[in-house]
């Protein structure tokens, strides 16, 4: 067996793996062994944010006449986030909706996909100069070494980035209003432009949401991210993919894929990780059964 604190994680998945209707969703969750449910804030049956006081305590009881945990509602801000082309206005009165709904239902984390992020800059290292060591026994005279000049950077747009730090300090004031941690992540930029975004806007209640295949698409591999990222995990997206040229990804079941689940499980286990793990097969051909079979796999890496 693993000698992990993480094998008392609690396993969640998405509620609409098993429909669209969240009781007997709650229901089948259960039966399958999770102990929570990740729910889509917005569908098309349901708008969370539109409750009243009623309709969360009915939820919530729904969900606890289960034994489900609530474990995050999810949110996307569409393709453009945040940035200069979104409504930004609108985008934060709909974040506004989703984060007091999760304080209404005690709910600890609101995962939300910030769309396409500025890039981060690029650091271009300079070439090191030839020395007669390296060279061998071909006799080279010592190069004269000028002071070494700040690595080049790429250029990035500081009105792009000045924009995206406003709109961000102003969805953290209303994450502090609420009390609810926000997740965050993007299917659409790096892990890099997640790390500058986030560390040039120093909030509390910010924090990331790993999805697994992202190490699938991205340049940072697993020590990168966890270096710079792995203490601000608030959520796991558990998802798994075969792996293919120029960061292309095809979803497929856990332990099917390319994903390297001992590692990523020692590694949350070694960033104190405590939180939710939600498995999510909602771009697969069978959802319950592919929930069912992710579970199952994860419990048996754990157990090995």
């Amino acid at each position: 067996m693993v000698e992990m604190s993480v094998i008392d994680l609690k396993f969640a998945t998405v509620a609409r793996v098993f429909g669209d209707d969240l009781r007997s969703a709650a229901a089948k969750a259960r039966l399958a062994g999770f102990d929570g449910l990740a729910i889509d804030a917005i569908t098309r049956t349901l708008d969370i944010t539109t409750l009243s006081g009623t309709g969360f305590r009915e939820l919530r009881h729904v969900l606890s006449a289960q034994a489900q945990q609530p474990v995050a509602l999810r949110v996307e801000s569409g393709a453009e986030g945040l940035g200069p082309k979104a409504d930004v206005d609108r985008v934060l009165d709909r974040a506004d909706g989703v984060l007091r709904a999760a304080a209404a239902l005690a709910v600890p984390v609101v995962c939300l996909d910030l769309g396409r992020l500025p890039p981060a800059p690029k650091v271009i290292k300079p070439k090191p100069p030839v020395t007669s060591a390296m060279a061998g026994f071909l006799i080279l005279p010592e190069p004269v070494v000028e002071a070494e000049p700040e690595p080049a950077a790429a250029k990035v747009d500081p009105l792009v980035v000045a924009h995206w730090q406003r709109a961000m300090g102003a969805l953290g004031e209303i994450a502090d209003r609420y009390g609810v941690m926000l997740a965050m992540g993007s299917t659409l930029s790096s892990l890099a432009s997640l790390d500058a975004l986030l560390k040039s806007v120093s909030c509390p209640w910010f924090g990331v949401d790993f999805d697994t295949t992202a190490l699938l698409r991205d340049d940072w591999s697993a020590d990168n991210f966890f270096d710079a990222l792995g203490p601000t995990i608030r959520h796991v997206r558990a998802r798994d993919a075969v792996a293919g040229e120029g960061g292309r990804t095809k979803s497929t079941m856990i332990g099917r894929g390319d994903v390297q689940w001992r590692l990523i499980l020692e590694m949350l286990d070694a960033a104190d990780y405590h939180a939710a793990v939600t498995i999510d097969p909602t771009e697969l051909q069978d959802p319950p059964a592919a929930a069912m079979a992710g579970l199952k796999q994860i419990r048996a890496v754990l157990a090995s």
